[in-house]
């Protein structure tokens, strides 16, 4: 096998390592982060990439844009954020256990 041979098998497999190894992964973890927007329905507890736990109020889907949703971060204090300020849904059941605790506050 010639040196270019040699030279092309090695670069095909450095990238394809690469990409089983980085890109494949984020691609997964995106895919599922899509997935949970897309699951997300009035009333499920959320945590925003600002470390706020919240709950779905309202999702606004419009004809062209970015989607919207409503939150409420405690009673009567709601808020528009898009969609990819969502890093996590919670169950509704986490969420309603772990907002009252954030009421207590540490001190």
């Amino acid at each position: 096998m010639s040196e270019a041979g040699v030279l092309s098998a090695v670069i095909v497999a450095v990238v394809a390592a690469f990409y089983i190894m980085f890109l494949r992964p984020i691609q997964k973890e995106q895919e599922h982060h899509r997935k949970n927007i897309r699951d997300l329905r009035p009333g499920d507890a959320v945590v925003t990439t600002s470390g706020f736990i919240a709950t779905v109020i309202d999702i606004q889907v419009p004809a062209s844009g970015r989607t919207q949703i409503s939150l409420e971060l405690a009673d009567g204090v709601v808020f528009t954020a898009l969609a990819s300020a969502i890093a996590e849904r919670l169950s509704p059941e986490a969420g309603a256990q772990a907002v009252p605790g954030q009421e207590g506050g540490a001190g």
